[in-house]
């Protein structure tokens, strides 16, 4: 006959600390893992996800934005014969034909711009990952050495 094991119980002072706490915190902190797990690499890596090689031709730019940033607009025909208007990021003047990397939304004259975010990102998730598994194992170890 297999021993069954009993389900592991959070202790008494954590629950009670927990419940202590207002809703808003309860509530705010899975939100947070759920935004930093999931929402935010998707969000900040979409260019990335559609994006193709294209030549890109730059027709305006305004130059009154933030710092003097130029906000560029341009036209650049995917591989599938569309032909997209959108914003144009990178280091682009009116008037250039340059080759670049776009998809549905936008395009820029270098892929960099757009790995940036995402590599910063997990740069950020996976220490915060590895350091979430050692505490949690060595909150499970000071539980397990208080049973015995």
């Amino acid at each position: 006959m297999a021993s069954r094991r009993p389900v592991a119980q959070p202790p008494e002072e954590l629950v009670a600390r927990i419940a202590a706490r207002p809703l808003w915190q309860r509530v705010l902190l899975p939100i947070a893992l759920v935004a930093i797990v999931l929402v935010i690499p998707v969000s900040v890596g979409r260019n990335l996800i559609g994006a193709e090689r294209v030549s890109i031709s730059v027709d305006s730019c305004d130059r009154s934005g933030p710092k003097s940033t130029p906000e560029c607009r341009g036209t650049w025909r995917l591989a599938d014969g569309s032909t997209v208007t959108g914003g144009v990021g990178g280091a682009v003047r009116q008037g250039e034909q340059v080759d670049g990397w776009g998809n549905r939304n936008s395009a820029t004259d270098n892929l960099m711009s757009w790995l940036v975010p995402p590599l910063m990102g997990a740069a950020v998730l996976v220490p915060f990952l590895i350091l979430m598994g050692f505490l949690c194992r060595r909150v499970l170890l000071a539980r397990a050495r208080r049973r015995h």
